[in-house]
C-alpha cells in the first residue's frame, strides 16, 4: 500500500461517498488528484464534502464542554479498567492534551475512522460509547490545530491537523500522518517547555517524535485560551461521575471522578426500547450529597453526564414527582440516572434520542417512584434534612385522603407496564395528579405504638379484661386515617409510660428489604389495627407533623376512646395558641418570667447570624427576625412584609429544630435551619409579598435558592463570610436549660400584657 502522508479532509469524505475509499487509499499521488477530481465530477453538488464537514464539526457541542467530553469518551473508550487518563493545560492556558493507555490507532484505523465522519470503529463493540463517529470532529471548533501521537504494540504515528483559508468556520482542514519507527522518551503532554510560547501544530513538524509505549495523546492549541480552574470545572463536569474502577482520571495531576463513591444505588428498573421491545438494560437510580454531586438530576450514560435537569419532571400528572425530587435537591442531595450503553442519543449525546425518549423518561419516573417508596421515606437522615415542604406536599396529599378523593389516571405509560407489583392509583394531590399516590398511602411510614385494649366487635376475638397489650409497628396513611375516622387516634405524648419490655415490636419491612426469617415471626401478633385498637403516634418526623397537622386544620380532634377498662376519657388536642409576631426585646420585656423565653432569645441569635451570613453572601440587606404563633398557619416561618422573617414557635420541627442547635453543635438539624431561612430569604430577595407561601414555588424560584445556597457555601469557604455555626456556642453561653417554653404559656403571658394596658 502506497504510505500517503498528505491530504484533505474533504478528500477522504468525498470518496467514501463515491465508494472510492480503497482506491484512494493505495493511489499514487497523480493517481488520488485524479480520482478526487473524478468524484467532484460525479457529484451533484460539487461542495456537497465540505458542507458536511462544516455542519458536522460546527453543529453539535454549544459549549467546550461537549468536545472535552467527546475525547474523554474516546479515551475511556480505548483503555483498559482502571486506567490512568491525564488531561493537562499549558502555563498560558492555550494548549490541552489528553493522554491514555489505551490500545492505540493504526494506519487504516487513523485515516479510514478517525479522519472520516459517520464512520466508527467501535461499531459491534459492546462496552463502549461511540457509535456516530463525529465526536473527533466537534473538537475542531475549539482547536482548530490538533497533534494526535499514538502507539499500537507493532508501531506508532504522529497525525498533525491543521486548518485551511480563513475561520473559523474554516472551508476545510488537512493532515499530515507520519510514522514513528522507534520508541523514544515519552509524550510530553504540558503543552511544551515552562515559560515557551504556544506555537501551532503546523509549526512543530520538524520536532523529534515522541511515542508512547501503547496509548494516544491528543494535543490540542485552541481558539481560546482556558484557565487551570475552568478546565478542571468544565472536566468534571462531563466525566466526574465516571467510576474510578473504570479509569482514574486526572486533571492537572488531580484526580476529579471521585464523586461516584459518595453514591449509592437507590433504584434499578428494567428498560425496554421500541418498537421491538427488547430489554436493552437497566436505568439505575443513585442517590448522595457532597463534593461534585450537584443537587440536581444527572442523567449519565458509562459516567459521562449526558444532560442535567434543575426540574426533573416536568408536566401537569408528575407534580408531585416534582414536589418531591424539589425537596430533596433542595436539602443538597443530588440524584443521578444512569442509562445503559443500548440507549441511543443525539449526536451531540446531549439528549436521548428521540426513538427512546418516551421509555427513557417513563423509567426514569419509575425509578424515582421506587426511590421514594422503598428508600427515601425510610432514610431519617434525609427526612430530617430535606426542605420543609416535603411536609407540605404530604400534607396536600393528606388532604385528597381525608377528602376521599378518587382521580382516573391519564399517563403515557402505565407504571404496570414496568412494574408488574405496583398498585394501580386511587388518590391525587389537589393541585396535580399523581401516579404513585397509591403507594404512598400503603408505605409504613409512621412510627406508631398499637395498644389492645380488649374492645372487640361482636364474635372477635377478646384479650383478658382489663389487660392493654402494647406493640409497636410502622403503619400507612390508610391505617392512620382509618383509626382517626374511629376515633382511636392519639400523639404519642399522651400515651402512658412504658418500658420497653412492655412494647412489642410488630414492624413490617419496606418493599424490596430484606425481613425476618419465618422462625421470628411465628407466634407473633399481625401487624396494622384492628376494631377497638387504640393508635399512638409519634410526632417527632416531618411525615407525622404533616399529618397532624392536617388533622388540626380540619377541625379533626375527635372523642378519644378509653384506654383501658374504666379509664376516665382523655381531653381532645389542644388548640393553637396564637402570639403576635415578637421581636426579642419585646419577648424578654413581655414574657420574661415564663421558663424558656431564654433559650428562644438564644435561638433569635443565631437565627439572626444565620440571616447575616446569608445576606453577606447574596448582596442583600439584613432582615429582621421576629418569633410568632400561629399567626400565618402552619408554616415553620414566613417572610411578613418582605423584609422581615418570623419564626413559628408552635411548629413541632421548628422547636425540635431549635432544641437540637441549642443542646449541642448539631450539624443535620443546624442545615435544616439554615434551609428554612433560605427559603424565607429567597421570597425577601424576589420582594414577594403573596400571603400563601406556595404562590411563587415555581422553577425561578427554586433556582433563586440554589442560588443564594451556593453563594453562602462558597463564602463560607473562601472565608468571606463566618461560618455562623461558630455562633452556637456563643448563642448557649450563660444559658441553663434548653427547653423551649410551652406555646401555651406564652400565649398567656401575651394575652395578659394585652389586657394589663
Amino acid at each position: 500500500m502506497t504510505q500517503i502522508s498528505y491530504g484533505l479532509f474533504s478528500e477522504l469524505l468525498l470518496v467514501r461517498i463515491h465508494g472510492r475509499a480503497e482506491a484512494y487509499l493505495q493511489a499514487s499521488s497523480a493517481e488520488r488528484l485524479a480520482l478526487v477530481a473524478a468524484c467532484r465530477g460525479e457529484a451533484t453538488v460539487p461542495d456537497l464534502a465540505q458542507r458536511i464537514l462544516s455542519r458536522t464539526i460546527y453543529a453539535q457541542a454549544s459549549s467546550r464542554i461537549g468536545p472535552l467530553r467527546e475525547l474523554l469518551q474516546n479515551a475511556l473508550d480505548a483503555s483498559p479498567p482502571g486506567a490512568r487518563i491525564d488531561v493537562r493545560s499549558s502555563e498560558d492556558g492555550r494548549e490541552i492534551s489528553v493522554t491514555d493507555q489505551g490500545r492505540g490507532m493504526s494506519r487504516t484505523e487513523l485515516l479510514a475512522d478517525l479522519l472520516v465522519p459517520f464512520r466508527s470503529g467501535k461499531a459491534g463493540e459492546p462496552d463502549v460509547i461511540g457509535e456516530h463517529g463525529i465526536g473527533f470532529f466537534s473538537v475542531l471548533e475549539i482547536a482548530p490545530w490538533i497533534e494526535v501521537v499514538t502507539a499500537t504494540p507493532s508501531g506508532g504515528h504522529r497525525l498533525l491537523v491543521a486548518p485551511l483559508g480563513g475561520g473559523p468556520p474554516y472551508e476545510d482542514f488537512s493532515w499530515t500522518l507520519l510514522s514513528l519507527p522507534r520508541p523514544p522518551p515519552a509524550p510530553y503532554a504540558d503543552g511544551g517547555r515552562a515559560g515557551a510560547p504556544a506555537r501551532r501544530v503546523d509549526e512543530r513538524a520538524s520536532e523529534p517524535p515522541r511515542r508512547p509505549t501503547t496509548g494516544t495523546s491528543v494535543r490540542l492549541s485552541l481558539a481560546q485560551p482556558i484557565s487551570r480552574p475552568a478546565l478542571a470545572a468544565e472536566v468534571t463536569a462531563a466525566v466526574g461521575l465516571v467510576d474510578a474502577t473504570v479509569a482514574r482520571i486526572y486533571v492537572d495531576g488531580a484526580l476529579v471522578n471521585t464523586a461516584r463513591g459518595r453514591l449509592r444505588r437507590a433504584a434499578e428498573v428494567p428498560l425496554r426500547l421500541p418498537p421491538s421491545g427488547e430489554l436493552c438494560g437497566a436505568v439505575e437510580l443513585f442517590v448522595g450529597r457532597g463534593d461534585g454531586i450537584e443537587p440536581q438530576l444527572t442523567i449519565t450514560q458509562k459516567g459521562l453526564t449526558v444532560a442535567t435537569r434543575i426540574d426533573p419532571f416536568p408536566g401537569p400528572e408528575l407534580g408531585l414527582h416534582r414536589e418531591l425530587a424539589r425537596a430533596i435537591t433542595a436539602a443538597g442531595f443530588g440524584l443521578v440516572a444512569e442509562l445503559p450503553l443500548g440507549v441511543p442519543l443525539n449526536k451531540g449525546r446531549s439528549a436521548v434520542a428521540a426513538t427512546a425518549s418516551t421509555a427513557v423518561e417513563a423509567a426514569l419516573v419509575a425509578a424515582f417512584e421506587r426511590f421514594v417508596l422503598r428508600d427515601a421515606l425510610y432514610d431519617r437522615e434525609l427526612l430530617r434534612a430535606v426542605d420543609h415542604r416535603l411536609s407540605s406536599v404530604l400534607d396536600r396529599l393528606l388532604h385528597a385522603a381525608l377528602l376521599g378523593e378518587s382521580i382516573t389516571i391519564a399517563s403515557a405509560q402505565a407504571v404496570d407496564e414496568l412494574d408488574p407489583v405496583a398498585r394501580t392509583p386511587t388518590v391525587a394531590a389537589p393541585e396535580q395528579v399523581i401516579r404513585f399516590a397509591s403507594g404512598l398511602l400503603d408505605a409504613p411510614l409512621f412510627r406508631s405504638i398499637v395498644a389492645d385494649t380488649g374492645q372487640r366487635p361482636s364474635g372477635a376475638a377478646l384479650s383478658p379484661l382489663g389487660q392493654v397489650h402494647y406493640r409497636s409497628a410502622p403503619l400507612t396513611l390508610r391505617e392512620l386515617l382509618q383509626a382517626h375516622r374511629t376515633g382511636a387516634l392519639r400523639p404519642l405524648e399522651a400515651a402512658p409510660s412504658l418500658s420497653s419490655s412492655q412494647v412489642r415490636s410488630t414492624a413490617r419491612w419496606p418493599l424490596g428489604a430484606s425481613g425476618p426469617g419465618p422462625e421470628a415471626a411465628m407466634g407473633r401478633e399481625a401487624a396494622g389495627v384492628r376494631p377497638g385498637d387504640l393508635v399512638y403516634l409519634a410526632l417527632d418526623e416531618p411525615l407525622a407533623q404533616a399529618f397532624w397537622r392536617r388533622l388540626a386544620s380540619e377541625g379533626a380532634a375527635s372523642q378519644p376512646l378509653q384506654a383501658a377498662a374504666g379509664a376516665p376519657p382523655r381531653a381532645p388536642s389542644a388548640a393553637p395558641c396564637p402570639m403576635p409576631r415578637t421581636s426579642r426585646e419585646a419577648l424578654l420585656k413581655t414574657a420574661i418570667d415564663v421558663p424558656g423565653v431564654r433559650a428562644v432569645a438564644a435561638a433569635m441569635t443565631i437565627i439572626e447570624r444565620l440571616d447575616a451570613a446569608i445576606s453577606e453572601s447574596a448582596d442583600l440587606p439584613a432582615s429582621p427576625i421576629w418569633v410568632h404563633q400561629d399567626l400565618y398557619g402552619p408554616d415553620e416561618m414566613a417572610h411578613t412584609d418582605g423584609s422581615g422573617i418570623s419564626v413559628n414557635l408552635a411548629s413541632t420541627r421548628v422547636r425540635a429544630l431549635l432544641t437540637a442547635v441549642l443542646l449541642r453543635d448539631d450539624a443535620v438539624a443546624f442545615t435544616a435551619l439554615a434551609d428554612l431561612l433560605l427559603h424565607e430569604k429567597t421570597h425577601v430577595s424576589l420582594a414577594s409579598y403573596v400571603p400563601r407561601p406556595t404562590a411563587e414555588h415555581g422553577t425561578s424560584f427554586y433556582r433563586r435558592k440554589d442560588w443564594m445556597r451556593r453563594r453562602l457555601l462558597a463564602a463560607i469557604a473562601s472565608g468571606a463570610v463566618a461560618d455562623p455555626m461558630r455562633w452556637l456556642a456563643v448563642a448557649r453561653r450563660g444559658l441553663a436549660s434548653a427547653a423551649l417554653p410551652a406555646p401555651s404559656e406564652l400565649s398567656q403571658a401575651f394575652l395578659a400584657a394585652a389586657a394589663a394596658a
